[in-house]
Formats: structure tokens, C-alpha cells, sequence
């Protein structure tokens, strides 16, 4: 791969117009917290930085490869966590910000800590790194009586019959099958293929055909996430299909909002498949953790993830297009 220098851009920051191309992909706080630590190593204090979750700081990166070519982007930290930014959407710019990645991941993070808050949470954030140890501590706030009312539906007979009823087993994957044939048996607090299959199915009809990893990709990308993951980070693919699920198949208009909603709907799923908690993106997030959390140990059969699943989607307001087809 391509060696590039990184340093910090004299571009002013009243001048900066970039977009978010893609995520880091961070699965954890402490990964969060890590990234940071290692950003502070490399570059010193950020050029901006305030105790707002949504936007707590700014990096702009100039990148110069051996042969004097440059690009810019910006690292920072928002609802969705890290992201790149930039102008530029081109492959250059996305083969530098992908190596930058990889060696901020590769730095030993420098001593640190920060409290941020979430104002749509209300949870209090404080994480940071020590002797290389990093640690992310959050502290949500929620009302007594959100508490008392998380339960799960009880499930009508057809929505169980129409999991049951879902059969991809004659479908060949070969480049896929990390993923569409690992069921995490006795690894995963939720049953994994009855969710999995269950989006799928709902994009193929879309589709026309059988959905893919390709297609979840393309998908992603087009539809402004930009969740990037490979076999070695399944639980991103899990994101990626549950996020375009969300967006395309159920009904409400296409907003910022909504986009939020949907990766924070595939943030909750995804903890409950592989374990990993980075966080809240919004107040919704922080109630579908806690409904996870009340009944985590009681998911593992198909009928409760089922009841999960739904249970989520009445909080989101998320209405299925394809229900029971």
C-alpha cells in the first residue's frame, strides 16, 4: 500500500466544507478512547475540541504521498462517533485516510481524559487513556417511569411462522460465508440467523433478488452511512445490514433523524450479537440498550429474539414495508 505523510493542515477552520466519507469503524468506548489517546500522540491537541458528544473534536489532515501529492480530510468526534471527512470522494483520498486510520490504530496512546456530554441522552461521558489502558465510563439518565414500561410484545402467530418460514439454505455464498453461515451458536445472547435472515429477506424483495455482501455495501454507501467492514469485523457487516434494513424497508421519511435511528437500531442488535457497547447516538439508543440489558439473558431462543426485534422497532417507530410477506 501506498506511504503517505500525515501533518496538521494550515486550512482555517472557518474555511472547512468537508462531508463525512466514511467511519473508523471504532466498536468500543475504550476503542474510542484508545483512538484519541493516539491522535493526541501523533498530532497534539486537536484544533478544536468542547464537551458536546455530537461534535467534541476536530483534526484537519493533510496527507503527502512519496511523489508530492497531497489531500486533506478531517477526523473528528460526533453522535455516530470518529469519522473521516473531506471534500474529496476520490480513491486517493480514500487510500490515504484508510493508511492514516491503520497507523493512528498502531500508536501508543498518550496520557488523558476527557468528559463530554450527550445532550440528547443526557449521559455524562468521561474516558481516556493511562499507562496505555483506556477506558470509556458512561453514565445515562433515564426517567422512572421509561424504566418501568420496557417490556417485550407478545408476538402474533404469523410474525413467528414467517421466521420459520425463511430458507436460504439453497442460496451458494462462497465469498460471503463468514457471515451468512455463522450462526454464533452458543456465542450470541440473541439468535443470530432468525435477524439476519429476516433483513435479508425483506432486501431481496426489494431487490428483485437475493441480496449479498455486495449489495449490503452498495447499499450502505448509497444510502449515506458508509459502515465499511471485512470478514474480520463481522459485527460491522451486522451494522451495515441492519442499518440499509431500517432505512429502505420501513415506512417514514428519509431524514437526519431517521438515519440516526436506524444505526443506532443497528448499534443495539449488534451488541446483542457480538458484545460490543460504544455508546448512545441518541436518547433512543440509550432506552433499547437498557431493554437489552433487562433481558439479555433471556434472548437466546428464536421467539424472544423475535419479540426483541419488534420491541425495537416500536421504539424507533420503525413500521415494516414487507411484514409477514
Amino acid at each position: 500500500m501506498e506511504k503517505f505523510q500525515f501533518i496538521i493542515s494550515d486550512t482555517p477552520i472557518e474555511q472547512l466544507q468537508d462531508s463525512k466519507i466514511f467511519s473508523v469503524g471504532l466498536r468500543t468506548g475504550d476503542e474510542t478512547a484508545r483512538f484519541r489517546g493516539s491522535l493526541l500522540t501523533l498530532f497534539g491537541d486537536p484544533i478544536w475540541k468542547s464537551t458536546n458528544k455530537e461534535n467534541s473534536f476536530l483534526y484537519i489532515i493533510k496527507a503527502v504521498n512519496g511523489k508530492g501529492q497531497s489531500c486533506e480530510f478531517s477526523v473528528y468526534e460526533g453522535a455516530g462517533g470518529i469519522g473521516i471527512g473531506s471534500q474529496s470522494e476520490d480513491k486517493y483520498t480514500f487510500q490515504a485516510a484508510q493508511v492514516f486510520i491503520q497507523q493512528v490504530i498502531e500508536t501508543t496512546p498518550s496520557d488523558y481524559e476527557e468528559t463530554i456530554i450527550y445532550e440528547d441522552t443526557k449521559s455524562t461521558i468521561v474516558y481516556g487513556c493511562k499507562d496505555g489502558i483506556c477506558y470509556c465510563n458512561e453514565t445515562p439518565q433515564f426517567p422512572s417511569e421509561t424504566i418501568k414500561t420496557l417490556s417485550l410484545p407478545v408476538l402474533e402467530q404469523s410474525q413467528l411462522e414467517e421466521v420459520l418460514a425463511i430458507d436460504f439454505s439453497n442460496i451458494e455464498d462462497p465469498d460471503d460465508i463468514w457471515f451468512w453461515d455463522n450462526n454464533l451458536d452458543h456465542f450470541s445472547d440473541i439468535h443470530f440467523p432468525t435477524i439476519r435472515d429476516l433483513m435479508r429477506k425483506d432486501l431481496s424483495i426489494l431487490a428483485g433478488k437475493t441480496i449479498n455482501l455486495d449489495e449490503v455495501r452498495q447499499f450502505n454507501i448509497e444510502d449515506g452511512f458508509r459502515t465499511s467492514f471485512t470478514s474480520e469485523t463481522p459485527e460491522m457487516a451486522l451494522n451495515a445490514l441492519a442499518e440499509v434494513w431500517a432505512w429502505r424497508t420501513t415506512t417514514g421519511k428519509a431524514t437526519a433523524k431517521k438515519q440516526l435511528d436506524c444505526s443506532a437500531f443497528a448499534w443495539t442488535l449488534s451488541r446483542g450479537v457480538y458484545g460490543f457497547y460504544g455508546g448512545n447516538l441518541n436518547k433512543k439508543h440509550a432506552v433499547a440498550n437498557k431493554l437489552y440489558e433487562t433481558y439479555e439473558k433471556q434472548l437466546s431462543s428464536q421467539e424472544n429474539t423475535i419479540r426483541f426485534f419488534y420491541a425495537l422497532l416500536d421504539l424507533f417507530k420503525f413500521k415494516r414495508q414487507f411484514n409477514q410477506e
